[in-house]
């Protein structure tokens, strides 16, 4: 009895820390948030839960949120890619370029035309890569010319023109369901659990978080530091390019426009998740809430009519407010 009795008051500091840190977690925070703005929102607008608008929700965030976790595993690393929406933009550029039977004379297996896509999103992923980890240039500089690049060679290929006349099994991709649910949005879930999965426990990926809170004593200790900051980069614009795809089936078209201002979507998802610019932190499923919380403000501007004006500021004001928490907090981090 005596024993059972120190047993159980033994655990009980346990349980109450286990609690504790669960309520003081960031991602808990977000979820909370998360919840209360759908509250509210369904309270406004019963529509809000409507299935065809939650599909919407869910459907719209899908580019941003591939994007926003290549994005995290760059901060992660302490870097940036500014270049995501206009690698999104080239890659779609390319793909429906060579399915469209309005300029391919021979038809392309669609297999084939998402391989060439992907690769060009990969190719233009490893020069970011070459320039940021092996010729040490500011990834701010790299990723702002190939930003530029990108959405220049997008713009030239289809001279500022839409690309139709896609076949249908590439429509499929996009538009097809699995038990009601868009095939994107499944996948894109997949991809997450699988990602997360291996930013934690897979040793090439978490060793992404060392590089970021110190590169030099990261490579001091045996991580291979180019190497792993090499394919962060060329992760983040395959995310893109699968984006690209995704986001070309479902509109049943290509346009070298496709991903402008996706970047900023990507950094803030990823800020707001819990990545931070100084490199080593982040958590993808924190990424996954906070576009989510950014999803939610856009659809409840659609749904109670506001000014679309007001969305940049009241999402750029929650970007501003995030960078300013994650500030304050590793400042007190320093002095700790």
């Amino acid at each position: 009895m005596s024993s059972n009795s120190i047993t159980s008051t033994g655990g009980q500091p346990e349980l109450r820390g286990a609690v504790s840190r669960f309520f003081k977690a960031r991602t808990t925070t977000l979820l909370l948030i998360n919840l209360a703005v759908a509250a509210i929102l369904a309270v406004l607008q019963p529509r809000f839960l409507d299935p065809q608008n939650l599909s919407s929700l869910f459907m719209g965030m899908t580019y941003d949120l591939l994007m926003a976790m290549g994005m995290t595993l760059v901060l992660i690393l302490g870097g940036i890619d500014l270049s995501v929406g206009s690698v999104l933009g080239l890659t779609g550029v390319v793909v429906t370029m060579l399915l469209s039977n309005h300029i391919m004379s021979t038809a392309i297996p669609v297999p084939v035309a998402i391989l060439a896509g992907l690769l060009v999103a990969a190719t233009c992923g490893a020069l970011n890569g070459i320039g940021v980890a092996k010729l040490k240039i500011a990834p701010f500089i790299v990723t702002l010319g190939m930003f530029a690049i990108a959405r220049g060679l997008a713009t030239v290929l289809t001279s500022g023109w839409y690309i139709s006349g896609l076949p249908d099994a590439y429509l499929t991709i996009g538009q097809g369901t699995v038990f009601g649910l868009p095939f994107p949005i499944i996948v894109t879930l997949l991809i997450l659990l699988g990602f997360n999965y291996l930013l934690k426990h897979w040793k090439p990926l978490n060793q992404a978080f060392y590089i970021g809170q110190n590169p030099d004593a990261a490579a001091l200790s045996g991580i291979r530091v180019t190497l792993v900051t090499f394919f962060g980069y060329v992760i983040s614009s395959l995310l893109a390019g699968v984006a690209a795809v995704f986001m070309t089936s479902r509109l049943a078209m290509g346009f070298f426009q496709f991903g402008l201002g996706s970047e900023l979507n990507a950094i803030a998802g990823a800020v707001i998740g819990g990545a931070s610019f100084a490199g080593g932190s982040g958590d993808l499923l924190g990424t996954f809430l906070g576009v989510l919380l950014l999803a939610l403000i856009r659809n409840g501007f659609v749904l109670l009519n506001g000014s679309p004006n007001w969305q940049g500021i009241v999402s750029g004001a929650i970007v501003f407010l995030a960078i300013a928490v994650d500030a304050y907090r590793r400042r007190n981090e320093t002095r700790d």
